[in-house]
């Protein structure tokens, strides 16, 4: 003969196995509200809390040119800022260490001018400013970078390869939360390199020219052919 449970409630004490149902759903209301407070947290933290994390993306193609009739040598590069965190991140300035893999020529630049290279000298710049990226949003611009200080021996006086890194300094957090000092990163350098395949000092520095130069390994998509039903 089996006997009542004696602690289990008074009214249960006659059948043992609803009561043990009913202590294992307590238990699992209580493990789902863990859970779903747990995801809130989360979801919290993603879309409100979560620092500024910016990433720098350039394409496959940039291009070298000269200013100045020739005297000052740049680079024109589309440049695409992400914010994958929550809050608004502010890139203060660009730089752009540039190294010749043949002669270790090594120059470095600055975002200086936002837009391609115009092909006449009085076009008017528009000068580079602070940007202010958005949580979860994308910032995309071509920046023309000019050297800093000196501007001999050029990077590129022939057809040849370069080593690039590119560099965002951003706003760090002043007077904030102690959160926003552990959980900040810095955006990491974006290292690449592109090749000129040619170089003609007449067609960049009098005529302006803007010469693409190309991922060494990049090969574009070939465009898909019409389909036939199409036709």
């Amino acid at each position: 003969m089996t006997m009542p449970d004696p602690s289990l409630a008074p009214g249960l004490t006659s059948f043992p196995n609803l009561a043990r149902l009913a202590s294992r759903g307590n238990r699992l209301a209580t493990i789902v509200s863990a859970f779903a407070f747990a995801f809130s947290g989360v979801s919290f933290y993603e879309t409100v809390m979560k620092q500024p994390q910016l990433t720098a993306y350039v394409p496959p193609v940039l291009h070298y040119a000269q200013d100045s009739g020739g005297d000052i040598e740049l680079f024109a590069i589309p440049v695409t800022i992400a914010n994958d965190g929550a809050r608004t991140g502010t890139v203060l300035s660009l730089s752009l260490t540039a190294t010749n893999t043949k002669t270790q020529v090594r120059q470095q630049f600055y975002g200086a001018y936002f837009g391609d290279h115009p092909k006449t000298a009085d076009a008017t710049p528009r000068a580079f400013a602070p940007l202010s990226v958005q949580g979860r949003q994308t910032f995309s611009d071509t920046v023309r970078f000019y050297p800093v200080g000196k501007v001999r021996p050029f990077v590129l006086d022939d057809a040849g390869t370069v080593d690039f890194v590119l560099t965002l300094e951003t706003v760090k957090p002043s007077n904030s939360d102690i959160l926003s000092w552990l959980w900040r990163t810095d955006p990491k350098p974006l290292v690449f390199t592109r090749q000129l395949p040619w170089y003609s000092q007449q067609q960049l520095g009098f005529r302006r020219l803007a010469i693409a130069m190309k991922d060494p390994g990049w090969t574009p998509i070939p465009a898909a052919e019409p389909d036939a039903a199409a036709k």
